[in-house]
């Protein structure tokens, strides 16, 4: 179905192999029993890899173990319902302070395809929540915009340069933008970037140009923080019940 789609998506766009002996046993056991569970523990799945392995980072030897001990699990009947898998995936769910820290400084470097992707998901499923519509991520009507250019040019020059090459593939930095209006904006200074913000059709770039007045590390620190937030109620478990 869909959701069990959108997941299997996500987990090939996030490069994440790990738990797909896991999953097979999880469909032999409750996809035809239990349609809406095999569901369930896909996507969470999904949520564990994107906080485990995209925002955090974290070893996959310790996600290997568990995953390959449930579906041995699984397999052998020693669990048999779904919620034994939910709750045992909680020993890799990186919870609410960690996921938020670890976020809150996320640089991806949209110069890799896999990130620039990676990227473009995350601030359209920001927006998703946000605004309730559900722009096509992988559309060419829609950029990747980067509000401190790739290239900046000297208007940004009150920003050290040093500064600059760590702060411009920050998630705090990018957001989407129509792509003919991206054209026209190149590496212009923030004032003109922010009038072309304000008419955007993404509720979240018309936030940057209705909250933040001059764009420079602290707004995108503020910014991203902000985010940061917004993600860890997209990207949860619940493990209760």
């Amino acid at each position: 179905n869909s959701e069990e789609k959108r997941s299997i998506e996500q987990l090939q766009m996030f490069n994440v192999r790990q738990p797909l002996a896991m999953l097979m046993a999880c469909h032999d056991l409750f996809f035809d029993s239990d349609r809406a569970a095999f569901t369930r523990i896909i996507k969470a799945v999904a949520a564990v890899s994107f906080r485990y392995n995209v925002i955090c980072n974290l070893q996959t030897h310790e996600q290997e173990r568990l995953y390959n001990d449930i579906a041995w699990k699984v397999s052998g009947k020693v669990y048999e319902k779904p919620f034994d898998v939910i709750a045992a995936l909680q020993e890799v769910y990186p919870d609410d302070n960690q996921f938020k820290a670890a976020f809150a400084d996320k640089e991806l470097r949209t110069t890799n395809s896999r990130n620039k992707k990676v990227v473009r998901y995350i601030l359209f499923e920001i927006e998703r929540q946000r605004s309730g519509r559900d722009f096509d991520f992988e559309s060419a009507t829609y950029s990747l915009e980067h509000i401190l250019p790739e290239h900046p040019s000297q208007a940004w020059g009150y920003i050290e340069e040093s500064k600059q090459e760590r702060l411009i593939y920050r998630i705090g930095n990018m957001t989407p933008l129509e792509t003919r209006q991206n054209r026209d904006l190149g590496n212009s200074d923030y004032t003109a970037k922010r009038s072309v913000y304000q008419d955007s059709s993404f509720q979240i770039t018309k936030a940057v140009a209705e909250h933040y007045d001059a764009w420079d590390e602290q707004k995108i620190e503020a910014r991203q923080k902000h985010l940061a937030s917004v993600a860890s109620g997209i990207w949860k478990v619940e493990f209760g019940g």
